[in-house]
Parts: structure tokens; C-alpha cells; sequence
């Protein structure tokens, strides 16, 4: 009667184990990246009272061991690394891993000390590091501003200090339509006479010229208004109508060190383009330089910046009878600018959108996955450890090498089975309550023991 007892005592030592266990699981049915556990029993030692025989020759058959168990321990605690159902947040910041894999963090910015997680729901300090709710640094690989991966694993950043430097413009290509009704004027010898027929255009019903202003960016960021006029000189021997084309002003101050006469085109009686500079192969002709087109330009314009080499691309003109509207509407170079906006992608790029238009990569998410990933050592805030029998970690970028891809805006919720957890919930309790009852009826067996002495 002793031993039925202390066997009860240990089932229900079990069963208030697998209770916890329950209840912990429910308490977290709404814990993002969450991962259920359950327990298993085995029996303990069993007690043999009498061996097992061999059958004999000519005699008696073989007989079984005869035992009795001494009750229950816990066979295991697992946990079951199965991916829970999607939330969709569409926070820019929320991150799901579509798969197997194992967020990277650390409580220090250069990773040294890591921590793993499902939980995606991170955010950015006051200092533009992509963080857990606890603090940790999410960690991954950073670009430079020449958009070389740096393979060092440490905190991701996203600040708002973080700027896209200024390209300077070099090339800029002309479309639309020189109206081919423009008066003949013939070659100006001198920027003088250049300069003199643009004003008197201004008096007259059919003119000579037409300008347009197009912006283009020196390598400090600055922008620079150029206004480049097309002059229609005549028709050459073949009677094509001929214009040449000069950068007249720049920033409002006139380009007086410049040779007027830059480049001629010449437009066939259909309005096309078929020579640059007396070219006739306009596929094989390069787009025009204009080198250092601010030194004959007054004053200190660039304020430091380099000269502005421009490759100018006029293969696209046309010239018919309709009013002018030829421009630059391909101008490269921008300024510098201060990041706006990122997105991340579900290959782990984190792309900064920057005030000036440009895009570039900022860093990358690394994951971790592992072997044995119920080897893992759960050490709260929704991380994991490595330990001996969850094999070390296994590094590698999100949709690449066996690890899953992300997906941005979106949690994974916990994976608990409510209605899984309900029933073993019974189960548990009626075993528990079966066990109790055991040590009851052993009491009052001992009771009657002792009501024998009366």
C-alpha cells in the first residue's frame, strides 16, 4: 500500500508539471513568434518480486517476470518549432520568417553576444538602430555609400542622419522639335553678335532663335541653370536647314570665354537629324562633349566643386513647322540627400528612399538556423540559446541556402492549438484527480490496517 502511494505522489507530481506547461502554453496563445511545449511520461523503476523462468525439459512451462512499477517521471519537454499563422500589420518594421530560420540578435551592437528569436516585431531608438522590444540589436550586414557589403555581423542601423551623396551630371539628352519656320541668320562670328541677335528675337514676329534652360548638378550637389540657344544659319549645299547650337548662360551670367559657335545640326527636308558637325552617321556618332563648360564663365560659380564635363545627346531632335519645345529631359545627377523612407525586402535588404530620389541599400537581415532546433534553451523575451544538442548556429541571407524569406509587414503569431491544449487540459486534470483518489482509498486501506488492533 506504500508503494501505490508514493507512485500517486509522483504522478501527481507529473501531472502538475504538465499542467504548468499547459497553462503556459495558453497564456501565450497571443505571443507573437511564440512556440508551444508538451510533456511526456515514462514509468520509473519497477520492483521485481519473482524473476522469469525458462521452460524445462520434460516439466513445467516458462514464467513471467513478475513486477511492480513504483510510478511516473518526465520522459520530455518538447517544443514544437512549428511556424504559427501570419498577422498582417503593415508596419515597415514588422518582419515574418516564411519558413525555418531564426531572427540574430544581440544585447550589444557588435553582436558578440547572440541571441536568436522568431518574434519579428522590432522597431527603431532614437538612434536609428533596428531593435526588439527588450532592446536587443537585430543584426545583419551594413553597405557603404558605394554600395559595398561590409561582411561584418553587428546592429543594423536606419537613421535619419543617414544622407545620398550628390552625383555630378554628365549627361543630359535632347528630345522634341526645333521649329524649322525659324528666319535664317546666318553664322555668328562672336559671342557678341550671339548675344545681340537673342535680343533683337525678342522684337520680332519670326525669329532666328530659340533657347532652353536645362539643370544640371556639380559635384558638391549644386544645381546649375544652363540655357543652351539653337541659331538657324541656313541651308547647306545639300539643303539641309543647319542650326548650331550654343550654351549661351549659365546661372544667369553669360558664358563669354566659351566659343559661340559649340556645335551644327543639320535636319533634311523630312525634319530629321541627319548630321551632327558635318556627320552623316549619326549611329556612330558620339554624344557631343562640352569639357569644362563653366571656366569661361565669370565669378566663382562651382564655389569649389569640379568642372562639369557634359556628354550632350542631340541624336533625338527633330525639326518641323511647329513651335519649339526642344529640351533636356534626360538630365543625370541629382543632389545630395537625407533618407525619407526604407522598405525591406523579403530577401532582407533594408533599401533607404532618399529626399533626392535616390534608392540604395542599406544593410541586410542575417538569419541563424539550426540542426536541432529543439535543442534550443528558451531564455524569455521570446529568444533562444544555442546549447550542445541544438548544434551551433548556421548563418546565411533570408531566400538563399535553405533559409526562408521574409515577409515584411506581417508577424508570426504563436503556433499554441487551443483545442490541442483544452483536451489535454482534461486529460491532465482527470489524471490527476484518479492519482489523488489513489492515495485516498491507500488511507483508508492503512486506516483499516490500524482499526485492526480494536
Amino acid at each position: 500500500m506504500m508503494r501505490s502511494m508514493y507512485s500517486a505522489v509522483s504522478s501527481l507530481r507529473a501531472h502538475q508539471l504538465k499542467m504548468d506547461v499547459i497553462g503556459n502554453n495558453i497564456a501565450n496563445v497571443n505571443t507573437v513568434g511564440y512556440k508551444g511545449s508538451r510533456v511526456t511520461f515514462q514509468e520509473v523503476f519497477s520492483q521485481t518480486l519473482r524473476g522469469a523462468g525458462r521452460p524445462q525439459e520434460n516439466g513445467r512451462g516458462g514464467t513471467n517476470p513478475q513486477q511492480v512499477g513504483l510510478g511516473i517521471s518526465i520522459s520530455s519537454m518538447d517544443t514544437f518549432h512549428m511556424r504559427g499563422a501570419v498577422e498582417s500589420t503593415g508596419y515597415n518594421t514588422d518582419l515574418m520568417i516564411n519558413g525555418d530560420g531564426f531572427f540574430i540578435v544581440s544585447d550589444t551592437s557588435d553582436g558578440s553576444k547572440k541571441s536568436y528569436t522568431r518574434a519579428g516585431n522590432f522597431g527603431l531608438d532614437t538612434d536609428g538602430n533596428l531593435i526588439t522590444p527588450d532592446g536587443f540589436y537585430v543584426l545583419g550586414y551594413e553597405y557603404n555609400e558605394d554600395g559595398v557589403l561590409i561582411e561584418d555581423l553587428k546592429g543594423l542601423k536606419i537613421s535619419k542622419s543617414i544622407t545620398s551623396p550628390p552625383k555630378a551630371s554628365d549627361t543630359a539628352i535632347f528630345e522634341g522639335n526645333i521649329n524649322s519656320n525659324l528666319a535664317p541668320a546666318g553664322v555668328q562670328a562672336d559671342f557678341d553678335a550671339l548675344k545681340q541677335l537673342v535680343k533683337d528675337d525678342e522684337d520680332k514676329d519670326v525669329k532666328s532663335t530659340y533657347s532652353t534652360t536645362m539643370k544640371f548638378y556639380d559635384s558638391l550637389g549644386n544645381s546649375h541653370n544652363v540655357t543652351m540657344t539653337f541659331v538657324h544659319t541656313g541651308v547647306d549645299g545639300d539643303g539641309n536647314r543647319e542650326f548650331n547650337a550654343y550654351i549661351r548662360q549659365i546661372d544667369g551670367v553669360d558664358a563669354t570665354g566659351i566659343t559661340p559657335d559649340l556645335t551644327k545640326l543639320s535636319f533634311d527636308s523630312a525634319g530629321k537629324l541627319v548630321k551632327i558637325d558635318d556627320t552623316g552617321d549619326l549611329a556612330a556618332t558620339p554624344p557631343v562633349p562640352f569639357p569644362n563648360i563653366f571656366l569661361g564663365v565669370p565669378g566663382n560659380i562651382l564655389n569649389g566643386a569640379d568642372a562639369l564635363n557634359i556628354q550632350l545627346d542631340f541624336t533625338k531632335l527633330k525639326s518641323y513647322s511647329s513651335p519649339s519645345d526642344a529640351a533636356a529631359l534626360k538630365v543625370n545627377g541629382y543632389e545630395s540627400g537625407k533618407l525619407d523612407d526604407f522598405t525591406i525586402s523579403s530577401t532582407g535588404e533594408i533599401e533607404g528612399v532618399f529626399s533626392n530620389g535616390e534608392t540604395r541599400i542599406l544593410g541586410q537581415i542575417r538569419l541563424a538556423n539550426f540542426k536541432n532546433p529543439a535543442g534550443l534553451l528558451k531564455t524569455g523575451s521570446n529568444m533562444y540559446r544555442e546549447t550542445a544538442n541544438s548544434g551551433e548556429a548556421m548563418f546565411g541571407y533570408p531566400a538563399a541556402g535553405g533559409f526562408a524569406n521574409l515577409q515584411p509587414g506581417a508577424l508570426e503569431m504563436s503556433n499554441v492549438d487551443l483545442s490541442r491544449e483544452f483536451t489535454d487540459m482534461i486529460t491532465t486534470q482527470r489524471g490527476f484527480q484518479a492519482n489523488s483518489r489513489i492515495i485516498t482509498t491507500s488511507d483508508e486501506m492503512l486506516q483499516e490496517v490500524v482499526n485492526m488492533k480494536r
